[in-house]
């Protein structure tokens, strides 16, 4: 039995390439891709930075609540956190009542700045490529669009 040939790169566009949640998806994972690349000689990842940005923003924040604030679940939130906590760039501590906030260390800090300094460059290049009003028109489209979606994804039809 022989092997099925590889598809033609020159091959007709898929269907599906078209579809918006295709695009966004694709936009995405190449921006990662840039971003990890500028994080590559770092201890940090984009997601990492993610959540030292929300407890930067709100200290002694929960995982639950960075859960809630952000698209991600609780899982994938805790392995983050654990990951910079073995690299010392945050603590926990007790809440009054129940609960745990994260706090950023001092290393942490460290971290964050350099991680954000870093972000900001992607953001300039991102700005470069696209120019000033394609740059500003998309950021204003996927913020309206992030608005628009955010009670669809609230409401009891679609948990």
């Amino acid at each position: 039995m022989s092997a099925s040939p590889e598809p033609a790169l020159t091959s007709p566009e898929p269907q599906w390439a078209h579809l918006l949640g295709h695009l966004l998806w694709e936009t995405w994972a190449r921006t990662a891709l840039l971003g990890e690349a500028g994080l590559a000689d770092t201890s940090l990842t984009l997601p990492s930075l993610g959540v030292l940005d929300a407890i930067s923003t709100w200290p002694g924040i929960t995982v639950a609540e960075i859960s809630r604030r952000t698209p991600k679940t609780q899982q994938a939130i805790s392995q983050v956190v654990a990951r910079l906590e073995k690299l010392r760039y945050l603590e926990r501590r007790l809440r009054p009542g129940r609960g745990v906030g994260l706090h950023i260390t001092p290393a942490g800090q460290k971290a964050h700045r350099e991680g954000t300094a870093r972000e900001e460059t992607l953001e300039q290049h991102l700005h470069d490529l696209l120019g000033t009003d394609r740059y500003n028109q998309l950021r204003t489209l996927l913020e309206q669009t992030c608005q628009l979606l955010t009670p669809e994804l609230d409401s009891p039809s679609s948990q």
